[in-house]
C-alpha cells in the first residue's frame, strides 16, 4: 500500500511539474519555455503527446533514483535525501540563471 501511495505521489508530481514550471516561466517573462522543455523531456518519441508508457517510464526512473539502496522501496529518509538533492540543484540553477541575467543586463563597457 505504501509503495502504491508513493508511486502515485511521484506520478502526480511529474504531471504537475510542467504546469508549475510554465506558471513560473510566465512570471519570469519566459512565456512557458521551461514548461515546454519539461514536456519535451517526457515526450520521448516526439509525437506531441505523453503516453502512459512515457509517463510511467519517467516515474520509474525517478523512483529508481530515489531508491538509493536498490531494494525496491523508498524510505522516508531516501525521499527526504532526494528532495534535498533536488532542492540544491534548483538553487544552483536559479543562481546560475540570475548571474547570467545580471551579466546580460550589465551595461557594455
Amino acid at each position: 500500500m505504501r509503495k502504491q501511495l508513493l508511486f502515485t505521489t511521484l506520478a502526480l508530481t511529474l504531471v504537475a511539474a510542467p504546469a508549475f514550471a510554465q506558471d513560473d516561466a510566465a512570471k519570469d517573462g519566459h512565456k512557458g519555455h521551461r514548461g515546454e522543455k519539461m514536456f519535451e523531456k517526457h515526450d520521448t518519441d516526439g509525437d506531441g503527446v505523453i503516453s502512459k508508457t512515457e509517463f510511467l517510464t519517467k516515474a520509474e526512473e525517478r523512483f529508481t533514483k530515489m531508491d538509493q539502496d536498490g531494494n525496491g522501496e523508498v524510505t522516508k529518509e531516501e525521499a527526504e535525501a532526494a528532495h534535498a538533492e533536488m532542492k540544491a540543484k534548483m538553487k544552483e540553477f536559479r543562481e546560475k540563471r540570475k548571474a547570467k541575467e545580471a551579466e546580460e543586463d550589465a551595461p557594455a563597457e
